[in-house]
């Protein structure tokens, strides 16, 4: 019997339900960015909501602060921007084209000090706890996502979509997850964060990590004020949010 694909439509609206109009035409509108100019040599645009899921790594002094895939490297710059005295930021992105994208990001925006504070790594995040175990004390986990907003409006990619997709993004994101926390120092905190709507990406991964590392971890609260809590963090979605998103985000601190 020939399988039935499932279009990119038909995925959405069954998961978002009668949400999904209404959430399609705001991922599909323009939407306002943050100026993250403070402390910079020039400005750089972030969505806002970006923009709250970097600050929610709260960075004390002389942390060894890891942004685990960092390119193109706007959160990159909200972490530079908080960096506290003692404190040094790893910003790793495994290709090399978005690599040198990263690079030139910070070297844009960065004075010659903070920049010097800053380091740039080339690793595959899945496999990083191999090689190097307890070395951070805060780590950023914005993991590769689908991104629907960026599908949306591209009809090769629309054309090409399918629920594979998800899938193994999921499995990819459980991946780096896991390794961040082995690189985490126990008492350590990680954010991981996606743009995705897809609920296997979000709460799916975390809940994931519960079942594969339980009692290694717990949950820390978010308090933001506009967004919505879910079963294991927080998201903030362009249709109900002012036009911030789509973000969602975890705080998690390793306990071993």
């Amino acid at each position: 019997m020939k399988k039935i694909k499932v279009t990119f439509e038909q995925y959405y609206s069954e998961q978002c339900g009668g949400q999904w109009p209404l959430l399609k035409k705001a991922l599909l509108e323009e939407r306002n960015h943050f100026d993250l100019h403070e402390g910079l040599k020039q400005s750089y645009f972030l969505d806002p909501a970006s923009v709250q899921a970097g600050k929610a790594l709260q960075i004390n002094e002389g942390d060894r602060v890891l942004d685990l895939c960092a390119a193109p490297g706007g959160k990159s710059l909200v972490l530079a921007q908080n960096l506290k005295p003692g404190a040094t930021l790893k910003c790793n992105e495994k290709s090399p084209a978005r690599r040198q994208r990263l690079i030139k990001v910070l070297d844009d925006h960065l004075d010659t000090d903070l920049r010097a504070r800053v380091d740039v790594s080339g690793f595959d995040a899945t496999k990083w706890c191999l090689f190097e175990q307890e070395m951070y004390e805060k780590i950023l986990l914005d993991a590769p996502c689908s991104s629907e907003g960026h599908v949306l409006q591209s009809p090769k990619h629309l054309n090409e979509w399918s629920p594979s997709r998800i899938k193994r993004l999921a499995q990819q994101q459980f991946a780096m997850v896991a390794s961040a926390l082995e690189l985490l120092v126990v008492g350590g905190e990680m954010v991981y964060s996606t743009c995705a709507i897809a609920e296997d990406e979000n709460d799916g991964v975390i809940e994931k990590l519960f079942k594969k590392r339980a009692g290694r971890f717990e949950l820390l609260p978010i308090h933001e004020s506009i967004g919505y809590e879910t079963k294991f963090g927080w998201k903030m979605w362009p249709d109900t949010d002012a036009g911030v998103g789509p973000i969602y985000y975890t705080r998690l601190k390793k306990l071993s």
